[in-house]
């Protein structure tokens, strides 16, 4: 009988296959960890992207559509806090009864927040106290009812429309001088002698604003949304809500009572930043006639 010629690795071969697999699986998995690591980074990076774009649009949206900016302000230009109306018919009552017309911090009192002082807990003047002064004092200057609701900067201090009067926009007439506030085909009504009756509907001082504060924490890189009224206190704390742990920078600006700058700073955990600047015009400021523009 003939032996068959056996065919296998020698010792020496398969060392070396195994070591050249050993190679290429290494390779293979430095690759992967790579290409990983680098789907990991531009994930969080869009992410993080994303959430700046989220908070940004929070923040100019309703600044645009907003009757009044509380801070910034005329006294203090740039801050780390950002406080306007949200725009709230807190009073629930309509242009002509209906209501897909709100009216909104129309027939405001010279305490215009309820509160006094300007905004519970917000330091306007940005001079380290909180809530000083003549309770209503909207802007703590020190001043209060210097000025009506008439588009002008009656006071010089940079701001218009701020520290409101019972007769908002001191016409001496209910509503809007010559103008038929509530639709009943009467010009300048009065219930008796009260001229303190801003929208002609038989009430006074009925309304109040309702803001919404956005706070940043240097401390722990937050920034904050927080919705302030009147109810809000120590036992009713007011609602918020955390919109980024990530900010290491934020400044709102004054540049004028019409038009506000918004700077917006995100910081990965990759320590790489993304930047957001908008200026962002305020639409609903009111004009010189008193009435806002919806």
């Amino acid at each position: 009988m003939r032996a068959t010629d056996e065919k296998g690795f020698t010792l020496i071969e398969l060392v070396l296959a195994i070591t050249i697999m050993g190679i290429i699986a290494g390779t293979t998995v430095t690759l992967l960890s790579a290409n990983l690591k680098a789907h990991n980074i531009a994930s969080d990076r869009s992410g993080l992207h994303q959430e700046g774009l989220l908070t940004m649009e929070r923040m100019t949206n309703g600044l645009r559509k907003t009757t009044v900016v509380a801070v910034p302000n005329g006294h203090s230009y740039t801050r780390d806090i950002l406080a306007f109306s949200r725009l709230v018919n807190s009073d629930n009552d309509f242009y002509f009864g209906d209501p897909l017309f709100p009216r909104i911090d129309e027939d405001l009192s010279d305490d215009y927040s309820w509160c006094g002082n300007g905004i519970l807990g917000v330091d306007e003047d940005d001079d380290g106290q909180i809530d000083e002064g003549d309770w209503r004092d909207e802007d703590e200057d020190g001043l209060y009812n210097e000025d009506p609701l008439d588009g002008l900067d009656n006071d010089g201090d940079g701001s218009i429309d701020e520290g409101t009067m019972p007769d908002s926009n001191n016409d001496g007439k209910n509503g809007i001088i010559m103008i038929d506030d509530d639709g009943d085909g009467t010009v300048d009504e009065q219930q008796g002698d009260n001229v303190n009756d801003d929208d002609e509907d038989g009430a006074t001082n009925e309304e109040d604003i309702l803001f919404v504060v956005y706070v940043y924490n240097s401390a722990t890189n937050t920034l904050t949304e927080i919705h302030s009224d009147p109810d809000s206190g120590i036992n009713s704390p007011a609602p918020q809500i955390v919109l980024s742990t990530q900010v290491t920078n934020f400044q709102a600006i004054y540049k004028s009572p019409g038009l506000i700058e918004i700077i917006l700073q995100l910081t990965g955990e990759d320590g790489k930043v993304i930047d957001f600047d908008e200026h962002v015009y305020v639409r609903n400021v009111l004009q010189k006639n008193g009435k806002r523009v919806r």
